[in-house]
């Protein structure tokens, strides 16, 4: 199972530092250790020990959002044992990033970023951390794999490494030889809790990113044109796989667009249209009110739009996705949630701990008999996570073939898994 560690990292200033080819990996992890803090994070309940990477010399400090959200104190430790406490700018949840401010710091040295697109699998990196708390300690790996979705959130864009990773590591940096930053540690694959040479690390770009707007707005504003995707194969195509429109929301602006569940995207703006995953993290980071120029293949014809995108508005906001015959998915909007035709359920979305709430069920349904209850929230869906309506409205398209899905869900007995029919919605 997936153990997830509290993490952080630091931003700097977007540029870099330049490291002499000649300089040996001793004298760069000696550069580069003091940009690489401690974190103690307390509330009434528990202390959270992590690490962070420095991002300025006024004292800006990124971390992971498990170390420092819901503490009632946050402490930064450097290697020079000064303390500082440290006020909380603000969270994402969806790729479980915080930044620290501290006033007045002495000495803080900013860590540089890397850009991690140019990352390749085999590329040598080390990464600095607090293992279980032992205070600064370095490991060395190389990169394993990138792109990696373990289902953590709905960007996941993980680069995997083979470095020893360990609780106490969460939100250190990761390193290449340079001595720049490429990712955050984020997460370790393990049976026990500690390392067996899997763990991932968010992107440095990402990071970047994230910092960014939480330093600008204290929470991330995100671009949206309200539309789910996923792959297909077209014959004679120049790409391996394009994405097809799955799910739409109505009065999105996509919708307005003229967008239609089946389109086939061939492009949208300068975007890569292979990843489904990919195409919703590029789209959430373009800027509201940005205008794309969109081509898709309806009907085996080309046809011209432009979509506007817009700042993404809660779950609970959006308005029930459509199915590929156009139609609403759900016949009306529900006082409490959407309502779920082939699952005979109403739901809704819980942003904040990313899972679907019960909010009613058919009676005399087979969800009803097999024990979902009002309030049961869902773990998986076929094994996946789910990540919002669009996507539940996705994954139950993609489980139609099949008739049926394996439902994980948490009741008032505990943890339990049933099979469940897929109702007609028509």
């Amino acid at each position: 199972m997936l153990k997830y560690l509290v993490f952080s990292i630091a931003l700097c200033g977007f540029a870099c530092n330049a490291f002499a080819e000649e300089m040996s990996l001793e004298d760069t992890i000696a550069e580069v250790n003091d940009s690489v803090i401690g974190i103690v994070a307390d509330n009434a309940e528990k202390q959270a020990l992590g690490a962070g990477i420095v991002l300025s010399e006024d004292g800006y400090v990124v971390t992971n959002a498990h170390v420092a959200e819901n503490a009632d104190k946050i402490s930064i430790i450097t290697t020079e044992d000064e303390q500082y406490d440290a006020k909380l700018i603000g969270t994402d949840a969806k790729t479980d990033i915080a930044l620290l401010k501290v006033d007045n710091p002495h000495n803080f040295k900013p860590a540089s970023f890397a850009d991690s697109d140019l990352v390749r699998t085999g590329n040598s990196v080390f990464a600095i951390g607090n293992p279980f708390g032992l205070g600064n300690s370095v490991s060395l790996g190389i990169i394993s794999a990138k792109e990696r979705d373990i289902e953590k959130g709905p960007y996941d864009n993980f680069i995997q490494t083979d470095t020893a990773i360990n609780q106490g590591n969460s939100g250190g940096p990761l390193f290449n030889t340079d001595g720049e930053v490429v990712g955050m540690n984020t997460a370790i694959f393990s049976t026990d809790g500690n390392n067996m040479g899997v763990g991932f690390s968010t992107p440095s770009n990402i990071v970047q990113w994230v910092v960014g707007e939480l330093k600008k707005n204290g929470k991330v504003e995100r671009g949206w044109i309200g539309v789910g995707v996923q792959k297909v194969r077209i014959e004679n195509s120049e790409q391996k796989n394009n994405l097809v429109v799955t799910a739409m929301s109505e009065d999105s602006p996509a919708a307005k667009a003229g967008f239609k569940v089946g389109d086939i995207l061939l492009k949208v703006g300068d975007m890569e249209l292979t990843n489904p995953r990919m195409f919703s993290l590029q789209v959430s980071q373009m800027a509201p009110n940005t205008e794309l120029p969109v081509i898709v293949l309806r009907d085996n014809q080309p046809q011209e739009l432009k979509v506007t995108v817009a700042l993404m508005p809660e779950e609970k906001e959006l308005k029930s996705p459509k199915t590929e015959k156009g139609e609403p998915e759900s016949s009306y909007r529900h006082k409490f949630g959407t309502e779920i035709k082939p699952l005979a359920m109403t739901v809704n979305y819980d942003e904040n701990n990313q899972e679907v709430v019960v909010e009613s069920v058919e009676e005399q349904s087979e969800a009803a008999a097999k024990g979902i209850r009002e309030g049961d929230k869902f773990k998986t869906l076929n094994g996946h996570k789910i990540f919002g309506i669009e996507d539940l409205a996705v994954k139950i398209k993609e489980a139609s073939a099949k008739g049926q899905v394996i439902l994980q869900f948490v009741g008032e007995d505990g943890f339990d898994t049933i099979t469940l029919n897929l109702k007609d919605d028509k």
